[in-house]
């Protein structure tokens, strides 16, 4: 495994086809109802969207997928490849993003979470979030699922 000093944060913009397509492909392995190509390249497209890519060399590591509005950051979608976990990239992930919304004076940061994903939950709550309700059912498809609503300051 190489060290963190090869792995580089940069943002995905609307003309990154390649790494759009890692993220896709991405969404496949780890999310239960992974997000498709056409998904993911319109939320990258949007205007009130940030999102970034953990990268060593052309591997992609781990994303995020960041929507915004007036004061608040919603984290649609943050993952990292299931063989890259436990090296920081998460928390790499988590500290751009955290950069972007003082840059753009965002001061709420949201989430929801599966409510059986007990590593992203911890992950939340090392970084501050904290449990703001439930949905029932949010999550359906072939394992619905309640959601866990999270939220943090910036």
């Amino acid at each position: 495994m190489s060290n963190r000093d090869n792995i580089e944060i940069t943002l995905i913009t609307e003309n990154d086809r390649e790494r759009m397509e890692q993220v896709a492909q991405m969404e496949t392995d780890v999310f239960p109802d992974p997000w498709s190509y056409h998904e993911v390249r319109s939320t990258v497209r949007q205007k009130h969207t940030f999102c970034a890519a953990a990268m060593e060399g052309d591997t992609l590591l781990g994303y995020f997928l960041c929507y915004y509005v007036l004061d608040e950051c919603e984290i649609a979608r943050i993952a990292v490849a299931e063989s890259e976990r436990r090296r920081g990239i998460g928390q790499m992930l988590f500290g751009f993003m955290e950069q972007i919304c003082h840059e753009k004076q965002l001061k709420r940061m949201l989430l929801d979470v599966r409510k059986s994903n007990q590593t992203a939950i911890a992950f939340y709550e090392k970084n501050k979030f904290g449990i703001d309700g439930e949905r029932k059912l949010y999550y359906g498809g072939k394992n619905p699922e309640d959601a866990i609503l999270m939220s943090r300051m910036v």
